[in-house]
């Protein structure tokens, strides 16, 4: 096969091609339907140079309701005087596929007359044959290959193809999408119809685009409140149809370095990262002042001479999500400043967070951010927090990460539930690193060791510093149903959220006729979304549930005051049932929640509560455990026991115990050793932090 010419032109599928086999010409062109294998064939001329017409309005004719797709054939037949036809005895060969040309033309489509017309078209499929797609087949997909992405000081340069098979791509686009306002920031990318790698890609529609962004371009038009960017591409058809596309880095060359700008007075940084599940793009958004990023950089250059003295200081930095007081951290807190006063402990939290005034009267609290932040943290020796110690940084800037040298001891915010978070917080988990790994179990422990990869030195069973307070004695019985659903990280935009089967579900559930009906009745229901869903908790206004905001009240307080539970897939489900007190897990896609990686548990034999998965039968359940005065049955309550090791309230003083003797020389060669691993296993993408 040599060269193609083919197209739309006067209401025919017209073919021009050369193909040479000694002794053979094509005879036939044919279209064969895909669905009822109605063929239609046309005679071609030509010996070695071949032509033919085929009609689109007598496939039209010939087609039936839904095959709208024709694959075209090539017939050959021996040629007059040929080896074969002298023979007379030789069979013809089979019928070939049109396409695969070395070079394939696309020549002008002038668009034929008759209904459907406008719609028909050719198109190349995946394995570079031609079909003829007829009225309303459907469009296919573009081809979206990021030839390259950078981020750096010098801004965003974006490099991108685009191959269509059945229709060119009229405008493209780079768009980051705030997390937290839902809103999108486009940035056009201006396209170049290159015909001769069309040619060369059997005759797909080939465009080249490439942008150059400076930082200053987008950050002058970020919200303030925006904090968390996710990049995408987005390609636009002539009829108005949009594709989009993450950027990744398994398959892109991309290259991720931070940048930054200062615009209004304000110092910007443009941090991207790599996300853990599917290795996308996004980018994190801090700002700060000219004066206060003058002094991070001074500590940072400094940096290399603080560890003559950081062993002598003693300093701890402990803390949660910086909005954050009500966790594992704050309870550790609260008992190092009541226990241990004379220890250099701090709390790092957010001037606006809800959970400050909790903080009031502990002493030893860093505003994030402030000047006795960024001192702190680089002369601290330890850092605990409950997610990723990057978290209780002055900055996520992978310079500041790099030269904050303090032992880190991961506390947790649960007990390792039903998902399995080796990509989260595995040993080698991108984006996450720690020295020292908190448990509540030995089961957990085993999985710390043999799943997330971790040396059993590494690894303390001390149970959560929350627990402390969780079993501490009520003032009053607790009283009615509290609904906490976890998070999906597949629904990281607020459109997303808002179109999901997680919104539909929940909301049909609080909604429920028969809920209302026991609202009625007395039964209290509180709803409270995930943290990492907080910015979405005003799309559910359901009359009689009381809908909190996160920090409104510390979810600790809710787990003690409410008699029953209703959750998904949350670790706080076992926190609750160490109160033996029932819980409803309501799992409608547990397909998609645990993927291939599954969960380390056996749901039905190890989580202590009834699992259901529509929800007429979540709302019976509720009934029935109201009825029952919320008891929890007994088996339950033995996976609650279970779940952890330690059944007293001494989990603050373990937990503060493991982290004072978290340090040592072994730690500097724990890290080297896990560098040198990490730098052979990585992708080599230019440093993604």
């Amino acid at each position: 096969m040599q060269r193609l010419e083919v197209g739309l032109r006067d209401g025919d599928v017209v073919v021009e091609g050369t193909a040479v086999r000694p002794g053979w010409k094509v005879g036939e062109l044919s279209a064969v339907f895909r669905g009822s294998g109605v063929e239609v064939r046309v005679p071609a001329s030509g010996l070695e140079t071949f032509s033919a017409r085929l009609s689109l309005d007598e496939l039209r004719h010939r087609s039936v309701p839904g095959d709208d797709v024709a694959d075209l054939w090539l017939h050959p037949v021996p040629t007059a005087g040929g080896a074969a036809s002298r023979r007379g005895t030789a069979e013809a060969p089979a019928p070939v596929r049109l396409g695969n040309f070395r070079s394939t033309t696309r020549v002008d489509v002038a668009r034929s007359s008759g209904a459907g017309a406008a719609d028909d078209r050719l198109a190349v499929t995946q394995n570079g044959n031609l079909s003829v797609l007829l009225g309303g087949a459907p469009a296919r997909k573009f081809l979206i290959d990021v030839d390259g992405l950078r981020l750096g000081a010098d801004g965003v340069a974006l490099r991108l193809r685009v191959r269509g098979a059945d229709r060119g791509a009229r405008a493209a686009r780079l768009v980051a999408a705030s997390r937290e306002t839902g809103r999108r920031y486009d940035f056009d990318v201006p396209l170049e119809e290159m015909p001769d790698e069309s040619r060369r890609d059997r005759g797909r529609f080939v465009h080249r685009g490439a942008l150059a962004l400076p930082v200053s371009a987008l950050v002058t038009r970020l919200d303030a409140r925006d904090e968390t960017l996710d990049l995408s591409v987005e390609v636009e058809d002539p009829e108005g149809r949009v594709q989009a596309r993450r950027i990744g880095t398994r398959a892109h060359p991309v290259v991720l370095r931070p940048g930054r700008a200062v615009v209004g007075g304000v110092v910007t940084q443009l941090l991207p990262y790599e996300t853990f599940r599917g290795s996308n793009v996004s980018v994190r958004v801090e700002r700060t002042s000219p004066e206060a990023d003058a002094y991070l950089r001074r500590w940072t250059r400094l940096a290399w001479i603080l560890p003559l003295v950081r062993p002598f200081l003693g300093i701890w930095l402990i803390g949660e999500l910086p909005y954050k007081a009500q966790d594992n951290g704050y309870h550790l807190f609260r008992w190092l400043r009541e226990h241990e006063p004379r220890r250099r402990a701090y709390y790092v939290v957010a001037e606006d967070a809800p959970d400050r005034a909790r903080l009031d009267g502990l002493g030893n609290v860093v505003l994030h951010g402030s000047r006795e932040h960024v001192r702190v943290a680089f002369l601290a020796s330890r850092i605990a927090g409950t997610h990723h110690a990057e978290y209780l940084l002055p900055s996520r800037h992978p310079a500041v990460v790099a030269r904050v040298r303090a032992v880190r001891v991961f506390l947790r915010h649960g007990i390792s539930g039903t998902k399995n978070m080796t990509a989260n917080y595995g040993r080698f988990a991108p984006g996450f690193a720690t020295d020292r790994f908190h448990v509540s179990s030995d089961r957990e422990r085993r999985v710390a060791v043999d799943a997330f990869g971790y040396r059993p030195a590494q690894v303390r069973v001390t149970g959560l510093p929350r627990f402390d307070h969780l079993l501490a004695p009520l003032d009053r019985d607790p009283e009615g149903l509290l609904v906490i659903p976890t998070w999906r990280e597949w629904l990281g935009n607020r459109d997303r959220f808002l179109d999901s089967e997680y919104r539909a579900r929940w909301q049909e559930f609080l909604g429920h006729p028969r809920l209302a009906r026991a609202m009625r009745d007395g039964l209290r229901v509180t709803f409270i979304l995930h943290p990492n869903m907080r910015h979405y908790v005003d799309l559910f206004d359901v009359e009689g549930v009381r809908v909190l905001q996160q920090g409104e009240v510390d979810v600790q307080t809710l787990l003690r005051e409410h008699a029953g539970l209703v959750t998904d897939y949350s670790s706080v489900a076992f926190d609750f049932a160490l109160q033996r007190r029932p819980v409803l897990y309501f799992q409608f896609d547990q397909a998609r929640f645990f993927g291939d990686q599954g969960s380390f548990l056996d749901l039905d034999a190890d989580l202590p509560g009834t699992i259901v998965t529509d929800v007429d039968r979540l709302v019976e359940e509720v009934e029935t455990t109201a009825a029952d005065g919320f008891a929890m049955p007994e088996e339950h309550w033995a996976r609650a026991q279970r779940s952890v090791r330690y059944h007293d309230r001494h989990n603050c003083e373990r937990a503060a115990e493991s982290v004072r003797t978290a340090g040592g020389p072994r730690v500097l060669w724990w890290r080297w050793t896990d560098r040198r691993w990490s730098d052979r296993k990585a992708p080599g993408n230019g440093g993604a932090s």
